[in-house]
């Protein structure tokens, strides 16, 4: 983290009152594949003099406030600061104001991570990394200071529930329907309660669709034991693949779980996706000599690609991020986008071609088959709500009725993968494999058990790169094109 310059900043509640006003650095950090810059919201902790009644006296007493930074403004959440209030009856002021920064130093864990909070298992997830992280990170706590912090979260989180003025969608979240607080933490770090935080971990990062980078010692020490943990499956079955994409009513929704699974994007690579990187079959011969009969999709950068849909030159000057600024009114692309749910990130993935771009291929081809039949009403829906006059993207909201035809969000996305999850008996979460990645496992798994690719070929088809070069990245490709077309003759 890098420390900005000093800035007074107004303090106000969230209704707009003025509080007063704080002097502090602003603070940036990068994001995990180090492309760009993020503003990470500071929390801070202030104790100023009010009257409460404490062990039944009215007395004047530091009463912790926690602060808010965000977009440059400074406030003071309601939840918190009626929580202060509340507890300042019976709490000890050292105990008080330690309760609030942990509750703080969490918000901050959640901010970060831009996780929306949507249901009471993401509010799990974004405790138990919190938690995570002050056992793991450079400087770490006693792991009973980690204990105490969990009984801080737990005394907000009852108070949020039993509080229905709570407004913030923070403090709504963490009063869900979660069964988190029924339980306790162990009293030493045992076996069984590091695989649980490394479970939550990598979900943590399945939803933000990175990868978990797990310490060392932690994975040692929460590697199942055969004997006593059950094998975790990490993706589904076919059974379960075909009826996930066989019972899904939504055609946008239905070609996703296809592409997902067949060629292994990961959900920000697909969502990233202009109409003009779905190509037919005919036009597969301008980026590959040996086309397999099936649409030919594009996963190109989402800036720097210098195919937009206008020719197929390997030279230009016009790449994605101008299209943007010029045709579609100053917008920019969905790795910096302002908006917070419509943001997306890009983690630099193999491309096979000067024009920064790499294309799919199908491992399952009637998935290849399915996503072929519902691209005619996909492209009608398209052409009947204009979308080429606002934006460039193929994955849109088919029938949501406040943003038909704008960009999906990848929030929107999991949910929906959620939801069709469920609909086949697979909970969304890291154990059964309903989870963001679960499909590109899926995909991972058939290209191998199925049709027979070695690991080099596998690394080509989910687009990861290697320490190889790319003379022999362009053999293997020629190779793999030729399998995959020669298959079934």
């Amino acid at each position: 983290m890098t420390q900005g310059s000093g800035s007074d900043t107004d303090i106000r509640a969230e209704d707009g009152r003025r509080l007063g006003g704080v002097s502090g650095p602003a603070a940036t950090t990068k994001i995990p594949d180090g492309t760009s810059a993020v503003e990470i919201p500071i929390s801070v902790v202030m104790d100023i003099p009010a009257w409460v009644t404490h062990l039944g006296e009215q007395m004047v007493v530091p009463l912790p406030i926690l602060i808010v930074m965000h977009d440059g403004e400074a406030t003071v959440p309601s939840d918190t600061y009626e929580f202060a209030v509340d507890r300042a009856a019976v709490e000890k002021f050292e105990a008080l104001h330690r309760m609030v920064a942990t509750v703080g130093r969490l918000h901050d864990e959640w901010r970060a991570s831009h996780i929306p909070l949507d249901s009471a298992e993401d509010a799990d997830t974004v405790i138990w990394n919190y938690l995570y992280g002050r056992l793991t990170r450079p400087a770490p706590v006693a792991y009973e200071t980690a204990r105490t912090d969990f009984r801080d979260i737990c005394s907000f989180v009852k108070f949020c529930r039993r509080n229905p003025r709570i407004k913030s969608h923070f403090g709504k979240a963490l009063a869900k329907g979660s069964k988190l607080f029924e339980d306790q933490m162990p009293v030493r770090k045992t076996r069984g309660f590091l695989q649980h935080l490394d479970l939550h971990r990598r979900r943590w990062f399945e939803l933000q669709e990175f990868e978990p980078d797990i310490p060392r010692d932690l994975k040692k020490l929460a590697a199942p034991m055969l004997s006593s943990v059950a094998k975790i499956i990490s993706f589904p079955t076919e059974q379960q693949m075909d009826d996930l994409i066989d019972a899904e009513r939504n055609p946008m929704f239905r070609a996703a779980w296809c592409v997902l699974a067949a060629q292994g994007p990961r959900f920000s690579d697909l969502l990233h996706m202009w109409r003009c990187d779905i190509l037919p079959p005919s036009l597969a011969a301008r980026f590959v000599s040996r086309p397999d009969g099936h649409p030919f999709l594009i996963y190109a950068h989402p800036e720097q690609s210098i195919y937009t849909g206008e020719n197929f030159d390997r030279r230009g000057v016009v790449n994605r991020k101008t299209v943007l600024a010029t045709k579609y009114h100053g917008s920019v692309s969905r790795i910096h986008s302002t908006q917070p749910n419509e943001r997306l990130g890009w983690k630099s993935m193999l491309l096979f071609d000067a024009r920064k771009l790499s294309w799919g291929f199908w491992m399952v081809e009637r998935y290849a088959r399915e996503f072929e039949r519902l691209l005619p009403t996909i492209w009608a829906f398209h052409d009947e709500h204009g979308t080429d006059r606002r934006h460039p993207y193929f994955f849109v909201n088919f029938r949501n009725a406040q943003h038909v035809a704008e960009q999906m969000t990848k929030q929107n996305l999991q949910r929906a993968y959620g939801a069709a999850c469920r609909r086949v008996g697979l909970e969304p979460i890291m154990e059964t494999g309903g989870h963001p990645h679960g499909s590109r496992h899926f995909c991972a798994w058939y290209a191998e058990a199925i049709n027979g690719l070695d690991a080099a070929e596998r690394q080509l088809v989910l687009r990861q790169r290697s320490q190889d070069s790319q003379e022999d990245y362009g053999r293997r490709l020629a190779d793999l094109h030729t399998k995959m077309t020669e298959r079934g003759r």
